[in-house]
Formats: C-alpha cells, structure tokens, sequence
C-alpha cells in the first residue's frame, strides 16, 4: 500500500510540474492573442472531453457563437453540415444550443432557418467558417501534458503560430522552461528561508575528535571560536591559516559557550591521525533564519546555479569530476527509487523531514526546465533555434523541413526515453 501511495504522489507532482510547463506556453499564446485549440492533460490517446472556451462558427452569413462549456461529440471542419440550435441574442447575434452533425453519404441535406419557439431558431446549413475553441481533454497516459497553438505546424494559417513573427515564437517557446524555473526559484526560496544562510563570519564547532589536542583542551560542539592567539576569526579560512602556521607551537583559543568568552590553549598536531585535522575539530557557520522575502535572491542564485551545474555536467564527467554512473539519466523508476530514498533519509541534520521532498521536486523543475532548453530539434530548444536564422539573416527555414526535422529528433527521444527506463530495472542506481 505504501508502494501504491508512493507511486501517486509522484505521478500526480510529475504530471503538475508539465503541466506547469505547458501552462507557460498557453501564457506565451494568449500574450500575442494566438488560438490555443487543445489543453491537453496527459498524453494522447484521448480519453475524456471537458469543456470548450468560447469559439464561433458561421453558416452561410450567419454568425454564431459557441459559449463555454459546449461539447461536441465530434470536431467538424469548413464544408461540414451541421444542424444547430441557437438563441437570438438582443444584439442580433446567435448564440449555439445544441449540434448535430449531418451524414451526407446518404443524402443531400438542405438550408433552413425556422423558429422553435420565441428567441429559439433551428440553424442547418454548411459551415463557411469554424473556431471551436479551446477544448480541454484527459489523455490515457498520466504523465505530462500538451498545448496544441493553432498553426504551429503550418504556415498556410495566417493568424497561426508558423507564421507569425520569430520574436512572438520564440517568446512562445521560451515560457514553458521559464515557468519550470520560476517555479525552481521559489522552492529553493521555501528551502533557504526554512533552513537559514550561513553567517560566514562566524565559525562555530561542530564536532570535536577523540582524544585529540581540542578535546584536551576542552572544547565542544557548539563554541564559537573568536581569537587565535590575538588574530580574530572572521571565516574558518583565518582559523586554518593561524593553526597551520604554529603546528607543534602552542596556541591560545578565546571562545564563546552560553554567553561566556572563556580561553584554553592546545598545541596543533603536525601528523594528525588520517581523517582529522592539526587539533581535531569539524568547523562550521552558524544560520541565520530569514524572511521569505529575504529569501527569494538566494532561491534565484541557487537556481541559476543549479541550472549551471546541469549545463556543464557532461564536461564535468568528462574531465573525470564527476563518474557517468552518478551522471546518468534516470526514468521513472530511478525517480520513484530517490524518491523513496528522500523520504526515508534526513538529508540536512535538524531540518524538517518535508523539505527533502521540496528539494527533490525543485531538482526535477530545474532540470525540465533546462532540458526543455537545450538546442534539440523537439524540443523548446531546438524551436527556439529554428527561429533564430529568421531573426539574425532574415531567412526562415522551410516549416517542411522543420517538421522532419523535429519528428525524426522525436522518434529518437522515444527510444532514448524507453532505453533509459529500461537501464533503470537492467542496472538500477546506485543509491547511499
């Protein structure tokens, strides 16, 4: 039961974080009045229909509007036969009741345009102009989420996404990773303003070693170190500095335990037992809890760094800083399998058990949003990097080759994408 639990939650915080991403690209639609004709939750198959946002539709020279929440139990194109019921409004304009769509296989079907009853006309006719609207849909695989902005793939819709100016797609493109990051930004605010910063100035002890020159002296977990000798400490490099400077010599400490400054001096060992330092002590920097507010430029810099470290891993692995096993790509049960292990871990000492799942959803925001901008064809990237010739030489690469392009790198990322789920259960992580 807790398996089956621990499965829901991730797909469920998954799903809501593409769909974060596709909600950045309906934001970038709507910003330059592009039609959206599909909010899609999950990936197809289609498995349900919700709801419409308003569209239109014309018969012959009559105008009609199609208010939210109409559905259609099937879309229909310019040419199609349909036979409506609308409602007169005051102002003359048609507003749509009920459809039907006509079989004209079997035979020819006719205008007409009756009243029912006061201010209820029966429409049946060819439709000469179609905007459905934004249809909302429930798609049978859980994971992820799509826009579908009209004319994306085709430069023949005038008003469409392929044919509207590279400046407005490339901003289009450019909101589904920003909303993934922003989203990065404001968990790592929750996780500094939680944990506090570090006050660099201030060196405290963390753990002192046994039977070593601090113990002796009797120091503990806790004193702030404030002089070497007469040097005062302002960071734990002025600390190593002066005790590697007097090894063997003997030194005088002033510290601060419970709000008394008190002295004690030890002599700094010059061949320390393997593991440990020249007196025997673990350094560290008091926390200083702060505001949300006050939080939020760390939360931006820890993602901009983060997204950093994303960006230059591949060289990190091949320098050898960092081993392909620990840089490796994992699917869903290697995501399942460190979910598990946050949850089960204190990753920071004291803080709270709620914010190792923050920082693995950020890890996973940041990392979508990053990938998403990498310059793959299929990816936002790769979109951004099609309208980039427009803008610099003013040449627009064919949309033919576009759609190749992007639906050769597509079926790549599918295989890509099943092989590294397959490696997940072949050779799972390693975990600490």
């Amino acid at each position: 039961m807790e398996v089956f639990s621990t499965v829901i939650q991730l797909i469920i915080a998954l799903s809501a974080l593409i769909i974060l991403h596709e909600v950045g690209h309906y934001i970038g639609a709507k910003l330059f009045k592009f039609e959206v004709d599909e909010f899609g939750i999950g990936i197809p198959p289609q498995a349900l229909r919700f709801w419409r946002r308003k569209g239109s539709l014309t018969i012959g020279n009559m105008h009609i509007k199609i208010p939210a929440g109409i559905k259609f139990l099937q879309d229909f194109t310019v040419n199609t036969w349909i036979d409506t019921t609308v409602q007169s409004d005051t102002d003359g304009t048609y507003i749509l009741q009920n459809i039907r769509i006509l079989d004209t296989k079997n035979r020819t079907p006719e205008n007409i345009k009756e009243q029912v009853e006061p201010g209820i006309w029966r429409i049946q006719g060819e439709v000469t102009d179609i905007n459905q609207g934004m249809v909302f849909t429930l798609n049978w695989l859980p994971l992820g989420g799509f826009v579908k902005i009209r004319g994306e793939g085709d430069t023949s819709i005038p008003e469409g996404l392929a044919a509207a100016n590279p400046w407005k797609r490339l901003v289009v493109y450019f909101f589904g990773p920003l909303m993934n990051l922003l989203l990065g930004v404001i968990l790592y605010t929750v996780i500094v303003s939680q944990l506090g910063i570090a006050d660099a100035s201030t060196v405290n002890i963390i753990e002192v070693s046994p039977n070593s020159p601090a113990e002796a002296a009797g120091l503990q977990a806790g004193d702030i170190i404030q002089f070497i000798d007469t040097t005062p400490v302002d960071s734990m490099n002025t600390i190593h500095n002066v005790i590697y400077s007097n090894l063997g010599k003997e030194i005088t400490l002033t510290y601060l335990r419970d709000g008394e400054t008190e002295e004690t001096t030890m002599v700094p060992r010059e061949e320390p037992p393997e593991g440990e330092g020249a007196i025997g002590i673990v350094m560290g920097n008091p926390t200083e809890q702060i505001s949300w507010f006050k939080a939020l430029p760390y939360g931006a810099v820890s993602t901009l760094n983060h997204s950093i470290a994303l960006v230059t891993l591949p060289g990190q692995v091949i320098k050898g800083a960092i081993s392909p096993a620990d840089a490796r790509p994992v699917g869903y049960k290697g995501m399942y399998d460190i979910y598990q292990n946050v949850q089960d871990r204190e990753l920071v000492p004291g803080a709270p058990q709620s914010l190792n799942v923050i920082w693995f959803f950020t890890t996973i925001t940041i990392s979508l949003g990053v990938l998403n901008l990498l310059p793959i064809p299929a990816l936002d990237g790769g979109r951004i990097l099609f309208a980039l010739p427009e803008i610099i030489f003013r040449r627009k690469i064919p949309i033919q080759v576009q759609n190749v392009v992007n639906m050769i790198s597509f079926t790549i990322m599918i295989l890509l994408f099943f092989y590294i789920n397959l490696l997940d259960f072949i050779q799972p992580i390693q975990l600490p």
